[in-house]
């Protein structure tokens, strides 16, 4: 099913949570709301869950206005990140809840409900478990009896609300994974909020990146960290250096020293230039480069991360270093970015 989002403003009191935001999730993709706490993800979701309305604008699921609709007439299963399980509930009560509290002219048979629990406690590999209570589960089990309960009521749209965000590193990657998996095979509408980019790269068919109630770029991952369309997108996905440069005739300035990057047609004036730590070249002092002093090198992930002052900058860049004997601490190396973007400042 898919999902179309068209000029959705939303206030609380004098604060903006969303300005005029238009949004389309394709049948059966895997969207990520990706951004920082304030950003307008969780309210975005709430919107198209039908837990919030908005104050202009309307969505649509597969071309019909549900804007007014609750949640309870939309179709949408919605996973918290507390889990919101009923504690006195067993975890076949739990998973249960959905359909039992349904219009009786709704409502399945209890031979039909207990076959339609079974089978969802199997699917999210809780199969023995459903007589149990939620204090006797871990984290990781609780989190997949809210994704059965989502499912019970054979939802059309899965929305999800940072619903790792209370797991360790550890059983957060592992249900990531079989998360991905799950949407696959049922083959849904799935919109995930969340604040970890590693999470939002790599689950999503599709990346929303959101700051200050607004849309900053909708891409695929591998084109949110390589190709970002703001300033913004570039330090909040990935690591990145950033200098404090002055564009004149097709250089960056930065200080005394001058060095050629593409400015993709950014005019001459004060700009950011942005690199990742990966992409530069550490060369000797002296070297056309900026010099820089290393101020710290540790090893890490089979090179060594280095921490580098250039003269004039209080802030250290973060460089990554593969080859033999690295810089120590005290030395003096030149930095050459070798793939950077500008940005105008501002």
């Amino acid at each position: 099913m898919g999902i179309t989002v068209s000029g959705i403003s939303k206030r609380f009191g004098a604060f903006t949570a969303l300005g005029d935001i238009d949004l389309e999730a394709r049948p059966g993709e895997f969207l990520a709301l990706l951004g920082p706490s304030g950003s307008g993800k969780t309210t975005l979701l709430r919107i198209i869950a039908g837990l919030e309305f908005p104050d202009t604008g309307t969505v649509a699921f597969d071309g019909v206005d549900v804007t007014n609709q609750p949640i309870t007439d939309r179709g949408v299963g919605f996973v918290f990140q507390q889990y919101a399980l009923f504690r006195h509930m067993t975890v076949a009560d739990n998973v249960a809840f959905g359909l039992t509290v349904r219009k009786r002219s709704t409502r399945p048979a209890k031979a039909e409900i207990a076959r339609r629990v079974e089978e969802l406690l199997d699917l999210v590999q809780l199969k023995d478990l459903g007589k149990r209570y939620p204090a006797q589960l871990s984290g990781g089990q609780r989190q997949r009896v809210a994704l059965a309960r989502a499912l019970a009521v054979e939802p059309r749209i899965l929305l999800l609300d940072e619903p790792f965000g209370a797991l360790d590193a550890k059983v957060r990657k592992d249900l990531r994974r079989w998360l991905r998996e799950l949407h696959d095979r049922m083959g849904l509408t799935s919109i995930f909020v969340t604040h970890d980019q590693e999470e939002a790269l790599e689950l999503a068919d599709r990346v929303v990146v959101m700051d200050h109630g607004v849309i900053e770029q909708v891409s695929a991952p591998e084109a949110i960290y390589n190709d970002p369309a703001s300033a913004f997108v570039f330090d909040f996905v990935g690591e990145s250096n950033r200098l404090p440069v002055s564009v004149r005739g097709g250089r960056a300035h930065f200080g005394g020293h001058a060095f050629d990057v593409a400015t993709d047609g950014t005019r001459d004036g004060d700009a950011t230039l942005f690199f990742r730590p990966h992409d530069v070249e550490i060369v000797g002092a002296g070297a056309a480069a900026l010099p820089a002093v290393v101020s710290l090198a540790r090893p890490r992930g089979g090179g060594t991360r280095i921490e580098a002052r250039i003269e004039g900058r209080e802030a250290p860049l973060e460089l990554d270093y593969t080859g033999d004997a690295p810089p120590r601490p005290g030395d003096r190396i030149g930095v050459r970015p070798l793939r950077a973007r500008l940005f105008p400042a501002g």
